[in-house]
């Protein structure tokens, strides 16, 4: 069985022996470890993939000292986090490509995580199993056979309640964070991890027509610009006498114009009866 792996990195903190926090490191994320432990109890060959900026390269990498067999890093310089449906939308692509046999998502609960795996197995037209906590028919009590292309799956429904199904390869699996403690590799796991080598891929090549800025907030389309005429902002207008521009620049409209922006020095109940007859003669309210 081959399995493919989110590597997706977190914030940690270090605190000292004096109580000094140091500045936050990048680590692979609890819940990927969770997701990765899952694919190498079930699967033959793990492939673990990380999707973002230098932090999700070393991700990748505590990934194979981890036990991961390869790593690839779709690699772009973020300019924040990236959106769950893009995120998702990447990791269909390289899993279209690379054809595993199930994807691996860790999550912390029904509500966090969970999209990436639905996202994903909507995108590949895979059947998406979330909130995983046993997989195989060793670990679960599944009823009748389950043949070489299905697997066997224990899933939560809620506190309490789980369910058992058997679902059919490939497949996109959301596993829990409950699943299981991860455990520390081994030396030679980690020695061998460490000289692996990570097959760097560029976005574009990976999801063409995506780029860093869409990646985190989408497409934006710029498609007509009026500058705003107020003082410090945009041009300063240049119709009209000096006084009616001077007043356009504070926000106050036209020398003899009555706006929003006008001051009314009035004590506050005449001042609100004013502000209610002027929304009433405006129609706004």
């Amino acid at each position: 069985m081959k399995a493919l792996v989110t590597a997706r990195p977190e914030p940690h903190r270090v605190v000292d022996d004096d109580g000094n926090a140091e500045p936050y490191r990048w680590q692979l994320s609890i819940d990927d470890r969770v997701a990765l432990e899952a694919a190498l109890d079930v699967a033959d060959e793990v492939l673990a993939v990380g999707i973002g900026g230098d932090p999700a390269g070393a991700s990748v990498r505590s990934a194979l000292e981890r036990g991961a067999d390869h790593g690839i890093h779709v690699a772009f310089d973020p300019i924040e986090e990236v959106a769950g449906e893009k995120y998702a939308a990447a990791l269909a692509r390289i899993a279209a490509r690379e054809s595993p046999d199930a994807v691996f998502v860790g999550e912390t609960s029904s509500f966090v995580g969970s999209e990436i795996a639905t996202l994903t197995g909507a995108r590949v037209d895979w059947p998406t199993a979330t909130r995983v906590t046993a997989l195989g028919a060793e670990s679960v009590d599944a009823d009748g056979d389950v043949g070489e292309d299905e697997l066997a799956v224990q899933r939560k429904l809620a506190i309490g309640r789980q369910e058992v199904v058997v679902t059919g390869l490939p497949a996109v699996l959301g596993v829990d964070a409950g699943f299981t403690d991860p455990d520390r590799a081994s030396l030679d796991t980690v020695i061998a991890g460490q000289r692996a080598e990570i097959d760097r891929r560029d976005l574009e090549a990976v999801v063409p027509g995506e780029t860093r800025f869409s990646m985190s907030i989408g497409r934006a389309t710029v498609e007509n610009v009026r500058p705003n005429e107020r003082w410090g902002r945009g041009r300063p207008p240049r119709q009209g006498t000096v006084e009616e521009r001077i007043y356009r620049m504070l926000g106050r409209g036209g020398g003899d114009t009555k706006s929003a922006g006008e001051r009314i020095d009035a004590p506050p109940e005449e001042a609100a009866d004013r502000v209610v007859a002027f929304l009433r003669e405006n129609e706004l309210l």
